[in-house]
């Protein structure tokens, strides 16, 4: 799909400004925006309190600024004193600042930079596909919800399952530990769940890898997506040997984000700000392996803090690797994961990825009726195929795969059928109860047919 979604509308990209203007997440641009009620509104009145400005806008913009600020606070639910607005007014002071070196001030020419040229789409609150969960982080005094999120890929990923799944742990991660986030995301996400996240090295590949061999398996109407989120500029996501990987997501219909706009260092410190996002967007977090020093336990003191689900996969007391998963479940901060094959003891119950209709739709089945493919009802001839198909490679070979079922097919319905279609079909079959899949294995469920 187009990244850029449609032109950026007025209030998207004044946000996407004040962004350009914080040194990070700001908990008092959080404020004042509540107190103007627009992103547009609040940038005026601190350009209008600015250098070079008559005197008398400057002083009415900046009795405004603090009244807004004011009554920010207030709706927020907490008091001001005179610190408080002090540490305003040195934060409006480094917000014009940065504002003084913005590239351009004309919109189109800011539209084009802050999509890196069309290539990155931007959303706001008020976007259809904004995960509201992020709200939860105003629970905070210290750090609020972005402004705005960048992305690539779809962005629909992000509102597509209700409840997703956070999956993290340490980039030196064990051979152990890489199979439990791998098996875990891959369990997740073939129950329709999306798998949250930070695109790293060890812990987080091993995830967004498992989410994306479920889509494989299942395909990309049935299994749930996979999201990223980045603590610096899109166009400065990393690791580079993780490009592949990336590159997947986007084509597997998840998204890359960020709440950080172009050009913006992935700095240490903004790894400890984007482990609250990772926590935010997810329902359930599950620490796959950690050290005792992680930063995904950072992660797991925000799961903890804003009221998610979390848990820990225990692991060989006498490796390093797993102490602080173990110390989570011993702390009781964390509920133990007894089996990676059941994800259902996990998150919510499994569903289809939500698609809205102006999603594209040649990847979904032809029916939401989870009994369409049932052979007897006459009505899905590719599922009455593949059971067939199922049923000659049993006996011809003893075994069923995908490949198999697919020379089937050829056999009798030449060139009619694509391994990618088979994958789709199966995964209909297989939440039907019609047939089962473990290990690459296919079969026919009792009672099935």
């Amino acid at each position: 799909m187009n990244e850029t979604l449609h032109p950026v509308d007025e209030e998207t990209l004044a946000r996407a400004v004040l962004t350009y203007c914080l040194d990070s997440a700001d908990a008092m641009m959080y404020a004042l925006l509540k107190g103007t009620g627009s992103a547009t509104s609040a940038l005026q009145l601190i350009a209008d309190c600015g250098p070079g400005k008559h005197e008398g806008v400057v002083t009415a913009a900046c009795k405004a600024l603090d009244a807004a600020f004011i009554n920010g606070i207030t709706r927020w639910g907490r008091t001001i004193n005179a610190r408080g607005m002090s540490s305003f007014h040195g934060s409006l002071a480094l917000w014009q600042q940065r504002l003084a070196t913005l590239p351009s001030h004309d919109p189109q020419q800011l539209e084009c930079w802050f999509t890196a040229a069309g290539t990155q789409w931007i959303i706001a609150p008020h976007h259809p596909y904004w995960p509201s969960q992020l709200a939860d982080l105003s629970l905070r005094t210290d750090w609020a919800a972005p402004l705005c999120l960048w992305g690539r890929g779809d962005p629909e990923a992000l509102v597509s399952c209700p409840k997703p799944v956070g999956i993290v742990g340490s980039r030196g991660v064990s051979d152990y530990g890489r199979q439990c986030a791998f098996e875990l995301a891959r369990q997740a996400a073939r129950a329709g769940h999306t798998v949250v996240s930070g695109g790293a090295l060890g812990t987080d590949a091993a995830a967004h890898w498992g989410a994306l061999a479920a889509m494989d398996e299942v395909g990309a109407g049935i299994s749930g997506r996979t999201v990223a989120v980045f603590a610096g500029g899109l166009n400065h996501i990393g690791p580079k040997s993780n490009a592949r990987l990336f590159e997947r997501i986007v084509d597997g219909k998840g998204a890359l984000v960020s709440e950080l706009c172009p050009a913006t260092i992935p700095e240490a410190r903004r790894f400890l700000l984007r482990n609250r996002l990772i926590a935010a967007l997810s329902s359930t977090v599950i620490v796959a392996q950690a050290r005792a020093r992680s930063g995904a336990l950072n992660t797991a003191g925000w799961a903890g803090e804003l009221n998610r689900e979390l848990y820990a996969v225990p692991g060989d007391v006498t490796m390093p690797h797993n102490t602080g998963c173990n110390r989570l479940i011993q702390d009781g901060k964390a509920s133990i994961v007894c089996s990676l094959s059941d994800i259902g003891e996990l998150c919510h119950e499994a569903h289809r990825p939500h698609i809205t209709a102006s999603s594209k739709t040649e990847d979904l089945p032809p029916s939401d009726d989870p009994d369409h493919c049932k052979e007897d009802d006459g009505t899905n001839t590719a599922g009455n195929d593949i059971l067939h198909a199922i049923r000659v490679c049993r006996s011809r070979y003893g075994t069923v795969s995908a490949d198999g079922i697919l020379d089937m097919l050829n056999e009798s319905h030449p060139d009619e059928y694509s391994i990618a279609a088979i994958m789709q079909e199966l995964g209909a079959l297989e939440l039907s109860g019609i047939i089962t899949m473990e290990a690459g294995r296919i079969a026919i469920a009792s009672g099935g047919a």
